[in-house]
């Protein structure tokens, strides 16, 4: 795929709840060619290496798909400790995420289940998420 159709967005440092896990990462608007996904979107970590999304999607232009390429787990300092992959395996690759969009001008949410090495959960600063329309 051509790199230049690919937007990253890096989320905010996790954000815990009250003493333990889950961690939760959010993100500003990213927005890649006719389509937007909302600010809010969020990941969020379980420390049984489950992770579940929840984010808002929108395009302009009727039939369009947000994708999520891959999303990276990464460390205090910037490194990649693992890759989210998914529960339903798109044409084969367990790191991506899709979430058709049928008509143009409406507003869909995208939820997505994942699993990640249970052992990097505490280890996790942010997620890198690599999208595109």
């Amino acid at each position: 795929m051509d790199p230049s159709v690919i937007v990253q967005a890096v989320s905010a440092p996790a954000r815990r709840r009250a003493g333990r896990p889950p961690w939760v990462f959010t993100w500003d608007v990213i927005r890649k060619g006719d389509a937007t996904m909302l600010a809010g979107a969020t990941w969020t970590l379980h420390p049984d290496g489950t992770a579940a999304f929840d984010g808002t999607v929108i395009s302009r232009r009727d039939g369009d798909a947000w994708v999520m390429r891959h999303v990276d787990l990464l460390g205090a300092g910037g490194a990649i400790l693992g890759s989210l992959t998914t529960e339903q395996p798109v044409a084969g690759d367990w790191r991506t995420f899709v979430r058709d969009m049928p008509a143009g001008a409406r507003r869909y949410r995208f939820r997505a289940r994942a699993h990640f090495d249970a052992g990097l959960c505490g280890r996790v600063a942010h997620l890198k998420m690599y999208s595109s329309c």
